[in-house]
């Protein structure tokens, strides 16, 4: 800590001495991290407020040994505060192992480094390793040892998370066309120890954040506030969101009113006497057919509001932004396409596309309209946990065997995915240098052969000669062309297709923190089934925590089940698309050795 944030907190406790301290009371243990500011604290410890105002879901306080950091405000029990003295209240015994089940390893952190920017589809090698992500499955967690209703926990742990920022100064302090080759690094306000990495584009999908601390998704994003009831519902009839059951499982209620969104005409812009140039994007929805200008920021901007607000939905991470080049007509219309990917994705949506921040972004004007709506965004209520009180779900409670099998099949399948994904993405790619060098050069060099051949013919001078002569000539010149076909031909097939593909490695590395978050929900209803076991807490309660883990899980199925839909109806497109441009493709070489055979009928 700063030596500024030191003093800063030193008068804070100056004056809780003065007024009178505020303490809290212990609930459950939690093991901080301490690089990341966090504090551990015990079941029955008392507790200095410092501070509430931190973030969402975070105080800062300080333990009896002058030990000071933040701590979930979840897990201390804030009726018991007051002015002036220690609580005196005896509280009832409290089981110091109620969270160290999942929370032992809360210390484990991680470091993962950005590679360098690199051209898309070069280095398969490099690229598109199988590496899948993550499996919140498959590295075990602690406190299993006691079985309940919801069944024993096999579901394992995963460190990454999502964790979004904010641009206070939106119009001058900063630029997407800056020299930065990652995301920006500011971090959720609903976090203070939130740490933030960007992802190499060619890795991991451009500006997904991931988070030092593994029960960031579930604790901090709100998830356990609201399963615990402590997460305020304000607006909540408002916007509301529904999970309808259906032959295939559970999804998302129907889009009301579906619609496309065009992402066209990439403009290079300046301001400030063109000190700041950017590129702009114009974006048109076919249900309103008003324009609205919009520059990468925007995007970005838009996609930490998103994940902040939908913890349960994959929300695809953007393209990543570039030091050089960035103004070529290539990147910039390369650019272009993945953003309409984005846009298209999101728009497709049956929750995103009809969601206020959503509409407003594709609806407000670039003026104080704007301004003034993206303050009101950055400031809704029902993000995280609290989004939850706007769903209605089904009532029917949910069996804990059922959950599992679903969503340990899920992850079984995203893992498997991801493999292939990365697989086709490399394939492809070798596949793109074969054709612009390996392919292109082999036929060439018979290209070369017949044309060389044609030249020794062309030493006979006599007239019968000579159809044979150019005949040759024209073979070789069939070869030349073919060769070029090659080089030329992954612009129309195999680019397409890694785009469109390299899309779904983007959405996959999302599904472990919305996986992780599950584990977390289960795993606190487990923990609640046994506080009932142990009398700490009444069957009554038991039974509201069970309802509200139920909302987490249903839009979590629902989830599973749209992105299984579109699944299937991208990839019948993306394998169509190829195979109808790989048709073409043959039928073109095919035509161009039928000219040449004729060459050879009247010799």
């Amino acid at each position: 800590m700063s030596g500024s944030a030191d003093q800063k907190n030193k008068r804070e406790v100056d004056l809780l001495d003065d007024m009178g301290e505020e303490k809290v009371r212990v609930l459950y243990d939690f093991e901080g991290v301490a690089e990341n500011g966090e504090l551990t604290i015990y079941t029955d410890e008392i507790i200095t407020i410092l501070r509430k105002d931190v973030g969402e879901g975070w105080w800062e306080g300080q333990n009896d040994r002058g030990e000071a950091g933040y701590f979930p405000s979840a897990y201390v029990d804030s009726e018991t505060s007051g002015s002036g003295g220690a609580v005196t209240d005896t509280p009832p015994a409290a089981d110091s192992s109620y969270y160290n089940g999942s929370q032992d390893a809360s210390a484990t952190t991680y470091a993962q480094e950005s590679a360098p920017a690199a051209d898309q589809w070069s280095d398969p090698s490099s690229q598109y390793q199988n590496t899948a992500a993550t499996d919140p499955w498959d590295q075990g967690v602690a406190n299993t040892a006691y079985s309940s209703s919801y069944g024993q926990d096999s579901w394992g742990d995963t460190t990454s998370a999502q964790a979004g920022g904010q641009d206070e100064g939106w119009d001058d302090d900063w630029d997407d066309d800056g020299a930065s080759t990652g995301s920006s690094t500011a971090t959720t306000p609903t976090s203070p120890t939130t740490k933030t990495m960007s992802y190499d584009a060619n890795k991991s999908g451009g500006t997904m954040r991931k988070s030092l601390n593994r029960f960031s998704m579930f604790v901090k994003s709100g998830g356990e506030a609201f399963i615990l009831g402590t997460t305020k519902s304000a607006g909540s009839s408002q916007n509301r969101v529904s999970v309808t059951e259906t032959q295939d499982g559970w999804s998302w209620g129907p889009d009301p009113a579906p619609y496309k969104v065009s992402v066209a005409d990439p403009t290079k812009a300046s301001k400030m006497k063109g000190l700041k140039s950017f590129i702009t994007y114009q974006l048109t929805p076919d249900n309103t057919n008003k324009t609205v200008s919009r520059r990468y920021k925007h995007f970005d901007w838009l996609y930490e509001r998103l994940i902040e607000k939908f913890t349960t939905i994959a929300v695809p991470p953007l393209p990543e932004k570039q030091v050089t080049g960035r103004y070529e007509e290539n990147f910039v219309e390369g650019r272009r396409q993945q953003l309409q990917l984005w846009v298209d994705r999101m728009s497709r949506h049956p929750v995103v596309a009809q969601s206020e921040v959503f509409q407003f972004f594709l609806q407000s004007p670039s003026d104080k309209t704007w301004k003034d709506g993206k303050r009101r965004a950055e400031k809704d209520p029902l993000v995280g946990g609290a989004f939850f009180h706007t769903v209605e779900a089904p009532q029917a409670r949910l069996p804990a065997a059922r959950i599992d099998t679903n969503m340990e099949n899920f992850n079984r399948f995203q893992k498997s995915m991801d493999e292939g994904v990365k697989n086709l993405l490399a394939v492809a790619a070798e596949s793109t240098k074969k054709h612009m060098g390996g392919f292109k050069r082999e036929y060439q060099r018979v290209g070369e052969a017949f044309t060389k051949l044609g030249t020794t013919f062309d030493l006979d001078k006599k007239p019968s000669s000579k159809p044979l002569t150019n005949a040759l000539w024209k073979t070789g010149a069939a070869y030349f062309e073919i060769g070029k076909m090659f080089e030329e031909q992954p612009q129309h097939d195999l680019n397409e297709l890694m785009l469109k593909v390299d899309e779904y490695k983007g959405i996959l590395s999302t599904f472990p923190d919305i996986l992780q978050s599950m584990k977390g929900t289960m795993t606190k209803v487990r923990d609640c089934q046994r506080m009932v076991d142990e009398g700490k807490m009444s069957a009554e309660e038991l039974e509201e925590v069970g309802v509200r883990a139920d909302v987490i899980t249903y839009t979590t199925l629902a989830e599973i089940q749209h992105f299984h839909e579109i699944r299937v109806v991208d990839f019948k497109d993306i394998a169509q698309h190829f195979l109808k441009e790989q048709i073409e493709f043959y039928g073109k070489i095919k035509s161009t050795l039928e000219e040449s055979l004729k060459n050879y009928e009247n010799i």
